[in-house]
């Protein structure tokens, strides 16, 4: 899948290969940063594969969008061959606090997914009934199809996804507890993730997890509560 079709992409400032086996398992990682200057935007681009003999879970193109006073973009396209066939996309806007910034979102991707014959309300159940991310507001939607593998929508829906982001953008700021996500991220979402790939029958260490999250999504740098150890 080709870079995000988005204003929101600046200048490519990092690469990250993280690839490693562990028993029968491999997992190669290819992360790429980029930094928009005028607009104070990160961009973070992942594409992942894990595999163990037959079985495989890809990720082709998810995204880690950031900018200060506003809820981070989270999107997470997959294609799993696990148990069975299964396409997954998942987007939404953890932490959110503004009405407004779930309002316009909502509304644009209610239209943007309709063009799709996709219906935002029902795709948007599970996060709304709080089935995904129960510690923090969100608002997004998971589309799941079970039996088939569809790369090419991922495009559809991420060109939709973007777009209704930088309609978020254009509003007034509300500022955001993105350190609290990330640090579940960092703990009790790394958890889940092991056991997820563990019951699947893949070989991931609880580690090689944690640092892939940590380079994907972890700050560039120490937060101000990070005091640093003196001696």
């Amino acid at each position: 899948m080709d870079e995000p079709l988005s204003g929101l992409k600046g200048k490519q400032i990092a690469e990250y290969d993280y690839n490693y086996w562990y028993l029968e398992t491999t997992v190669n990682h290819k992360i790429k940063e980029y930094y928009h200057k005028e607009k104070d935007i990160k961009m973070v681009v992942l594409e992942k594969e894990t595999r163990k003999g037959e079985l495989f879970v890809k990720l082709p193109h998810s995204l880690w969008i950031t900018k200060d006073g506003y809820p981070p973009l989270v999107t997470d396209a997959a294609l799993k061959n696990p148990l069975g066939l299964k396409t997954l996309y998942f987007a939404g806007l953890p932490t959110v606090q503004s009405k407004d910034h779930i309002e316009i979102f909502d509304d644009t991707l209610r239209k943007k997914l309709k063009e799709m014959d996709l219906d935002y309300d029902l795709l948007s159940k599970k996060i709304k009934e709080g089935e995904v991310l129960k510690n923090f507001p969100i608002t997004g939607f998971v589309y799941i199809k079970e039996g088939k593998l569809e790369p090419e929508i991922f495009r559809e829906f991420e060109k939709r996804v973007l777009e209704a982001y930088e309609c978020v953008l254009e509003l007034k700021p509300q500022k955001c507890p993105v350190e609290l996500f990330i640090k579940n991220i960092l703990g009790p979402t790394t958890i889940r993730e092991y056991h997820l790939f563990k019951g699947e029958g893949f070989d991931v260490p609880f580690s090689g997890q944690k640092a892939f999250f940590t380079m994907m999504m972890d700050f560039r740098s120490p937060q101000q509560s990070e005091n640093p150890i003196v001696d």
